[in-house]
């Protein structure tokens, strides 16, 4: 049997297939974002390609957004600083809830308006549902260079999981 904590609502084969209108379709008011393999390759600061212009993009429709990440505080705010994220929460320690409790206040929305976004279900995704975010996912840009054995074992199910949140899709 499958654990739903872990199930994405949605899937996106990167973070800039969303746009502002897919946000208000799941009822989103705002973004609560991860940084490894989501915008930036893993072990660089090197932006994805289209993230830069994608989070201008989500800044000029009005959308908050907010960095969520498990990294270290010197990572995640020059993160922060390249895409021009004033919010952000480093060493969040997801799955557990508290990080993206505190961006929702951050950003002043119910956590239940907010979109948390990630490539990872064991990590992102269950944060997300714990708290009651909207979780959706996006396909990780490369495998990870940097802890590859932690991340191997992390990705552990993530196939079959992802198998059966498409085939839930096909069902509806």
């Amino acid at each position: 049997m499958l654990d739903n904590r872990y199930m994405p609502k949605y899937r996106f084969k990167s973070v800039c297939s969303i746009t502002p209108a897919d946000l208000k379709a799941m009822g989103a008011e705002g973004l609560l974002l991860d940084i490894d393999n989501t915008l930036i390759y893993d072990e660089t600061l090197t932006p994805l390609p289209g993230t830069v212009e994608w989070v201008k993009k989500m800044q000029s429709a009005n959308i908050p957004l907010a960095i969520v990440s498990n990294a270290i505080p010197l990572r995640v705010w020059a993160v922060a600083k390249k895409f021009g994220i004033k919010n952000y929460i480093y060493s969040a320690k997801k799955p557990r809830v508290d990080g993206l409790m505190k961006a929702a206040e951050m950003l002043q929305k119910p956590i239940d308006r907010l979109a948390m976004v990630g490539d990872q279900l064991k990590t992102d995704m269950l944060a997300a549902n714990l708290a009651g975010a909207v979780a959706v996912f996006t396909d990780r840009a490369r495998d990870e260079k940097l802890f590859k054995f932690y991340f191997k074992k992390a990705r552990d199910g993530e196939k079959e999981l992802l198998e059966e949140f498409e085939r839930r899709k096909r069902e509806k």
